[in-house]
């Protein structure tokens, strides 16, 4: 990457322990970021462009990437080693994530694969497809495993949402769940709940029965143009954050850049945030739940106290 492409932030993981702070980065790298001191300790680079997520193993001793450079990784956390370099993709890979055993990883992109590694070896072992069409959009978007990593769950392109079967690779239901691309997915943490969130509308569908229980709209205007960034629940699964962006009827300029936090026993919304310039691409709860962390394109990540809404903190990244 050239020198001076700038650290937005991209995808946004927390350390189990709650000290560490894995940064997907704009300029190609990933950074941990030590939460105490907001100094990075370590950075991790080897792609050649953009990375929109990078997240921890089960385990904690693997990180797995995602570029705008066709590719996926995983990496050494120890000795920050490139392990494997997986490829296969014609367009940007937007999804990563491990299994829940940390056996397998997936990566899916805009070109409509959601393909399945072997972590240990490298080996591509499946490729999935939902759509192959020039007509329809056939990216997959987001994508996360069941809790016994025996499913998995797409958001797509055409605004469907996709149950793969790991071990037989097919598609063993879909159903329509937005009008336009399914852009993120998240399980609440008991898995009793997915939220998928496309444009300017979250839902939240009961597990058991795959039915919307729930639609919380982020619009804040009609005359906009609303864009979906991010999700996350809180650790307790209370809350739930989405990031959000409004541009005008020509895309060139921001209305409103904000992150969002409901309720979601009620659907009670009940903070808007506001303060970064650009796209909010990664959403994190701290360990103890009290602070919302959400990363920018404007390459700071700042810290709202979930008690009062307020910001506590700022870390920025262009210097570090």
């Amino acid at each position: 990457m050239p020198p001076n492409v700038k650290p937005g932030v991209g995808g946004l993981s927390l350390s189990r322990d709650g000290k560490t702070l894995v940064v997907a980065g704009g300029d190609a790298r990933i950074r941990f970021v030590d939460m105490a001191t907001g100094d990075v300790r370590q950075t991790l680079t080897g792609h050649d462009n953009m990375i929109y997520r990078a997240v921890f193993s089960p385990d904690e001793k693997l990180i797995g990437s995602s570029s705008r450079d066709r590719t996926a990784r995983i990496w050494n956390v120890a000795n920050r080693k490139q392990l494997h370099k997986l490829g296969g993709f014609r367009c940007s890979v937007k999804a990563v994530a491990f299994s829940p055993g940390g056996r397998l990883l997936g990566a899916s992109g805009n070109d409509g694969m959601l393909k399945l590694w072997d972590v240990k070896t490298g080996k591509e072992l499946k490729s999935l497809v939902h759509i192959n069409s020039a007509d329809v959009d056939m990216s997959i978007y987001s994508f996360v495993f069941s809790r016994d990593g025996k499913k998995i769950y797409a958001g797509n392109g055409d605004g469907t949402i996709s149950e793969w079967d790991v071990q037989s690779g097919k598609e063993t239901k879909v159903w329509k769940a937005h009008n336009s691309f399914v852009l993120k997915l998240a399980f609440s943490p008991d898995y009793r709940l997915l939220a998928s969130y496309a444009d300017s509308v979250v839902k939240l569908w009961d597990t058991s029965t795959w039915r919307e229980v729930r639609s919380l709209s982020t619009v804040r205007t009609s005359d906009v143009i609303a864009r979906a960034s991010s999700i996350a629940f809180s650790h307790d699964g209370k809350l739930i954050a989405a990031g959000d962006i409004g541009l005008d009827s020509k895309q060139t300029r921001y209305m409103y850049v904000q992150a969002l936090v409901w309720n979601v026993k009620t659907g009670a919304k009940l903070f808007t945030l506001e303060g970064h310039k650009f796209d909010i691409d990664g959403l994190v709860f701290t360990r103890d739940d009290r602070f919302l962390l959400t990363g920018s394109v404007d390459t700071n990540i700042k810290f709202w106290d979930m008690k009062t809404g307020q910001l506590a903190r700022t870390i920025n990244l262009s210097a570090k």
